[in-house]
């Protein structure tokens, strides 16, 4: 019989995106590890922060995130902006810790592919933070749903570059300007943020969702 420990992935990682392949086992990393990402210490700050700001500038009261994972993020949006807030996660573990250590915000199990069945929530922006290289197979169609079914509201978007490590997604672009180039909205702002000392580059930006010209 085999041992259960030593089947034991090494780290959350390896469920995720591992030797340059997506693996996308969510709900088997929240099952076997506490923290993820580190969420409860609020990693990648610049671009955290950055999303808040655009919120801010651009009076969005209401979101909806994509990859709400343990709901960290979705409770500092929240006393940062008072926004109406509604958070899926394909991961039912990471929903039911959400809503165990948040209660006064709204999290659900759901897909991305049924983002369009958000809208009587009538949300003013979409949050993408740090899920977008686990979607790329499906980007442009999202893109598409978000200009038919959310038209005129902002899609607001944050994700880490690997400073000349990356190996996965690579293909699709490999920093911000590449990344919004993909994109087929208004762009409206944008930050890139990094230290010496870091291996990443965060980037936040935000779009109008309206097909530019």
């Amino acid at each position: 019989m085999n041992d259960p420990a030593s089947e034991r992935p090494g780290t959350y990682h390896d469920l995720v995106i591992k030797d340059g392949r997506f693996i996308g086992k969510f709900e088997e990393m929240y099952q076997l590890f506490d923290q993820p990402w580190m969420q409860d210490q609020q990693p990648n700050p610049y671009s955290r922060a950055s999303a808040i700001l655009h919120m801010q500038r651009f009076g969005i009261r209401s979101v909806v995130e994509v990859g709400s994972g343990l709901g960290n993020y979705a409770d500092r949006i929240h006393k940062a902006t008072g926004a109406r807030y509604v958070g899926f996660d394909v991961a039912p573990t990471a929903v039911a810790k959400a809503k165990a250590n948040f209660p006064h915000l709204d999290f659900r199990v759901d897909e991305v592919k049924n983002l369009a069945h958000y809208t009587d929530f009538q949300p003013d922006a979409i949050l993408f933070a740090e899920v977008t290289w686990y979607v790329l197979d499906q980007l442009d169609a999202l893109f598409e749903l978000m200009l038919t079914h959310y038209p005129g509201k902002y899609f607001i978007h944050n994700l880490v570059f690997y400073k000349g490590t990356q190996r996965y997604g690579t293909e699709h672009f490999t920093n911000l300007k590449e990344f919004m180039a993909r994109v087929p909205f208004v762009p409206l702002g944008y930050m890139e943020a990094t230290t010496e000392q870091d291996s990443t580059i965060e980037t936040s930006a935000i779009f109008r969702i309206e097909r530019r010209s």
